[in-house]
């Protein structure tokens, strides 16, 4: 673990030295009075703004830690898609350095640079735009089981309360979730982002309090909720909030079983395996709807095994911007979206809020809505 920080550190350092010596060299061609000193400050700040926010969030004001927040996320935004940027110009130079003997890099291509720098903008500008624009998802799920009535169920995943996602948009968040009319609502995981205190000195469980669901509001958690560090706090300020939380739990709500199963970077951080599946389904009776709700989409096939009938999850934020969202596709069976194989059915939300920079792309901000119909072929 320790190894994989300093690697981290490391690759995170180079990189930021190679943007920032590059950006200079391009930025002195057209600004020759810029001074290195204050260029290498700033470059320096930003680089660091995100973690020395995290580190001094108790001693700042609410103001100056979002604006921390905000310029450290954007910056890691902007330094993503301009390393980008960067090695597919140095590949086309690489190219054609080896094509065409004794080639040089025209001074017009300071220029180019300018155009590029100025595509990254706006593509950091559509994707807080689309992080922002809402929508729901809706499903339908036809089932053999025994269920009365139909059941409207509201998921939410990845909200990531925070410095950065507050409550207005928590505000947003709940009159949305009350105007579906919700039977059930479930928070699939990292409701939180990363510090239980802040959600506590926000007072966001009182906006959370607000949400009217006929048979209540149940969670699960992630492995954000895991980084708090603090999970006795978590149970007890989502119990303030009227959230039960189901860890590894069973909870029947109106002939319904909903599981809600601790998460897989338990074991990480408390040493804990979490309990299988299949004993969990034990304790259920087999001819009622059984809903598993799960952080991460993983062991789908254990899971289908089981005799779940609906399965849960969020995490993978579809990758929340390009291209990230193709490495996801290939790290799980189903990053997104729904997965029927016969009578089981996977759900996976890309998530209401975001990690890190406030952007999506190619990505969309969701609630799900998943309307669970009784299959009228089966007497």
């Amino acid at each position: 673990m320790v190894f994989l920080i300093l690697i981290t550190i490391l690759v995170y350092g180079l990189g930021n030295y190679y943007f920032g010596l590059r950006m200079f060299n391009n930025i002195k061609r057209i600004m020759p009075f810029i001074s290195a000193k204050l260029y290498w400050v700033v470059i320096i700040f930003l680089s660091l703004s995100f973690i020395i926010e995290r580190f001094l969030r108790k001693y700042l004001s609410k103001n100056l830690n979002y604006i921390i927040s905000i310029l450290g996320s954007y910056y890691i935004a902007i330094l993503f898609y301009v390393m980008i940027a960067f090695f597919l110009v140095d590949i086309i130079r690489f190219g054609l350095r080896i094509l065409i003997k004794g080639y040089k890099t025209p001074q017009f291509l300071a220029y180019a640079n300018i155009f590029v720098a100025s595509l990254i903008i706006i593509l950091v500008v559509v994707g807080t735009i689309n992080a922002l624009r809402t929508k729901i998802t809706e499903y339908e799920v036809t089932t053999n089981k025994n269920i009365v009535n139909d059941i409207n169920i509201v998921m939410v995943s990845d909200v990531h309360l925070g410095t950065i996602i507050t409550n207005g948009r928590l505000s947003k968040l709940v009159d949305t979730i009350n105007s579906q009319s919700p039977d059930i609502v479930i928070f699939a995981g990292d409701l939180i982002d990363d510090d239980i205190d802040i959600f506590e000195n926000r007072n966001y469980g009182e906006t959370l309090k607000q949400i009217k669901s006929k048979y209540g509001v149940y969670a699960v958690l992630g492995n954000h909720e895991y980084i708090s560090r603090n999970i006795e706090k978590v149970k007890r300020c989502y119990n303030k909030a009227n959230i039960e939380l189901l860890i590894d739990d069973v909870k029947k709500v109106d002939g319904v079983f909903i599981i809600g199963r601790d998460d897989l970077s338990s074991s990480r951080f408390y040493g804990k395996d979490r309990m299988d599946i299949r004993e969990l389904v034990s304790k259920v009776e087999k001819d009622k709807l059984i809903i598993s709700v799960d952080h991460q989409p993983k062991n789908i096939k254990e899971v289908k095994d089981s005799g779940v009938d609906i399965a849960l999850s969020g995490h993978t934020h579809k990758g929340q911007f390009f291209p990230i969202n193709y490495i996801t596709g290939k790290m799980y069976d189903i990053d997104y979206g729904k997965l029927q194989e016969d009578n089981f059915t996977l759900i996976v939300s890309s998530g209401y809020g975001t990690w890190g920079p406030p952007i999506r792309l190619a990505t969309p901000s969701e609630i799900v809505k998943i309307k669970v119909k009784k299959d009228r072929n089966i007497n």
